[in-house]
């Protein structure tokens, strides 16, 4: 039987096409920056008004009291909007965006 000798460096592979490829550290379109954004912005706004809204409500109606902590939830959810809220615009003032040249 005969002994085949491996090469001593491996062959690379081909390169990807440029639609596969992947850069990494480019800053992301601001498009898609906006749309993640909002996104997650959205199902964190959906949660902060719904649960304490909807827990009230339920708390009120198994307790029999008039609607006090369904106003007490609403002013939470309130509150946790303007939370949110702040913590996207945090989020967005932190984000690359593409610099604007000065034009004189």
């Amino acid at each position: 039987m005969t002994e085949t000798k491996t090469p001593e460096t491996t062959p690379s592979p081909k390169p990807l096409p440029k639609s596969q490829q992947v850069t990494v550290g480019k800053p992301e379109n601001p498009t898609s920056q906006f749309t993640g954004m909002a996104l997650d912005m959205s199902w964190k706004l959906a949660i902060v008004v719904l649960v304490p809204i909807i827990g009230g409500y339920e708390i009120d109606s198994h307790a029999g009291t008039t609607p006090v902590v369904t106003i007490i939830g609403f002013l939470l959810a309130m509150v946790g909007v303007g939370y949110v809220m702040w913590q996207t615009l945090q989020a967005a003032n932190r984000a690359n965006s593409p610099k604007q040249e000065k034009r004189p």
